[in-house]
């Protein structure tokens, strides 16, 4: 069954339980605040969808070509409103959606997507693979620390997704999802893992990715951070 999700287009990935922090300015974007502004939060929690750009920063005339085909829901958690008409706005990856078509009549500045829920089907997940990914972040998360330090005993601490779990690492899907937002990938592999059917095939692909940046990681020489900070930053 479809619905009607009003769209914000990124050339990055949102993921579940990932929080995300954006400034707003452009007046489509405004108008899109001031709409999930006017909703009751007592009746229906203000949320929008963030799907990723396929190239560049902005859509142009072939709109749903230019974007990816499954995207997240972000779930409004804190809007600040500034004096120049500006705001933040904070929210938090929340459902996955697969945008069917763009609804040419709803009479807004900003792209209202026509889009149906994707669930997280229940699979089996291999103890053994949970325990892999475990390990191969740790060992990743370190070894970015230190190249980005130059220190032996750096580490990258990722942010843990928002959720109600206890330990999200200890859960396949939300882990499966913490190692998707956290690791340094090309846009089109981060959408490749969002957009994998299930927990097990997200944390195979994830695995594979981590062996992948360790053996990288091996033969870069450690750089200064200033090196790394020249290089194209997630917009995020």
């Amino acid at each position: 069954m479809s619905t009607r999700l009003p769209l914000f287009p990124l050339g990055t990935v949102l993921v579940p339980g990932e929080v995300l922090n954006l400034h707003i300015f452009e007046p489509r974007y405004r108008a899109l605040v001031d709409d999930l502004l006017s909703k009751d939060p007592r009746v229906s929690t203000p949320v929008f969808g963030v799907v990723a750009i396929r190239a560049g920063l902005e859509v142009g005339r072939e709109q749903l070509r230019a974007l990816h085909g499954v995207g997240c829901v972000a779930e409004v958690l804190e809007i600040t409103g500034h004096p120049d008409g500006s705001s933040d706005v904070m929210a938090v990856g929340r459902q996955r959606f697969r945008l069917l078509d763009l609804d040419p009549e709803a009479g807004t500045p900003y792209l209202t997507g026509v889009v149906e829920w994707l669930e997280e089907p229940v699979v089996a997940v291999p103890p053994e693979l949970v325990t892999g990914v475990q390990d191969a972040f740790d060992v990743y998360c370190s070894q970015l620390g230190s190249l980005v330090t130059g220190s032996v005993d750096a580490r990258m601490v990722p942010d843990e997704p928002m959720t109600d779990e206890a330990s999200p690492r200890d859960d396949p899907t939300m882990l499966s999802y913490m190692v998707t937002g956290s690791m340094m990938l090309h846009l089109t592999e981060r959408q490749a893992l969002l957009a994998a059917p299930d927990a097990a095939s997200r944390l195979r692909g994830a695995l594979k990715l981590l062996r992948r940046e360790s053996t990288m990681f091996e033969i870069v020489p450690s750089v200064p951070a200033v090196d790394l900070a020249r290089a194209p930053a997630d917009p995020r």
